[in-house]
């Protein structure tokens, strides 16, 4: 039987973060972004099923696999139906699977270590799952790190926080885009790591029902996207998705609240490897990487 030379149909082949190439934590360099699962429960969460969610979030993003697949040139991004030049991407985009199942502290022992050998070397880790408790293993492993909210319940009061989960005794945040990227901007310390927990509550119901902890208010998906690709600018640490239950009902194959995540994640990884938006007339990207 011949070997087969044409590109995999997009459902086949090993299954990676955006077809991204798997390396080993050692093969990790200065500006790469670094996938890594946490295949895990988070205990407080009303429904089971966020163990799911690093592989949901793998497969919705194969449909985005030609970006970092160099058998493709000048593909375009559907969904905001723009020409994308980002023939270095599948170099510096890698995935290094998921954390091995263990004892909770093996876990987070294993989570804290990894998290520091990325950012040592240079890299961001790129968090798929995960709850409240290695969230926080993730802050103890950068540290002084200063901490950005998307969605979620409310932090501390030092971090910041865009859009987080109210309830009777929370304050309701003020939305007002603009104004809260100025603040961002005087709040940010460049001096300390950054981390970013990237929440599924932070999208309005409407959006998505996928969400363990559903919200009357929130954010569409271009105020969150235009969120994501400031952060990427400024030379995050780590970025966590969490909040994302697969095993919930939803519409379609590929369920509304990945495609969200994956679709806004966009953004920020155009930004964190150093693309950016050259001509905004004819909306094309290319890769701005520093000699």
């Amino acid at each position: 039987m011949p070997l087969r030379s044409d590109p995999l149909p997009r459902m086949a082949g090993h299954l990676s973060f955006m077809r991204a190439q798997s390396k080993e934590i050692r093969q990790v360099r200065a500006g790469d972004l670094a996938v890594l699962g946490l295949p895990f429960e988070d205990t407080s969460a009303p429904y089971a099923g966020q163990s799911l969610a690093p592989r949901a979030l793998r497969e919705t993003s194969v449909y985005f696999g030609w970006h970092a697949n160099p058998q493709f040139s000048h593909p375009v991004d559907i969904d905001a139906r723009h020409e994308i030049r980002t023939d270095g991407l599948h170099e510096r985009l890698c995935d290094l699977g998921d954390i091995t199942k263990g004892h909770d502290e093996e876990i987070q022992t294993r989570v804290k270590t990894t998290t520091q050998q990325i950012s040592q070397r240079g890299a961001c880790a790129l968090i798929l799952g995960g709850g409240d408790h290695l969230a926080e293993t993730v802050e103890r492993a950068l540290p002084n790190c200063q901490t950005t909210l998307l969605g979620g319940a409310p932090g501390k009061p030092q971090d910041f926080q865009i859009a987080p989960l109210c309830d009777d005794t929370t304050d309701i945040y003020e939305l007002d885009t603009s104004a809260r990227l100025i603040a961002f901007s005087k709040w940010r310390d460049k001096s300390k790591p950054l981390f970013v927990r990237f929440d599924l509550s932070v999208f309005k119901t409407s959006l998505s029902a996928l969400c363990d902890q559903p919200r009357l208010g929130g954010c569409d998906l271009e105020i969150v996207t235009q969120w994501l690709a400031t952060l990427g600018r400024h030379e995050v640490s780590a970025i966590m998705l969490t909040g994302l239950n697969p095993s919930r009902p939803g519409m379609g194959i590929v369920k509304v609240g990945q495609r969200l995540m994956v679709t806004a994640l966009l953004a920020f990884i155009y930004a964190r490897l150093g693309f950016t938006n050259v001509h905004p007339d004819c909306q094309t990207f290319k890769e701005n990487v520093p000699k």
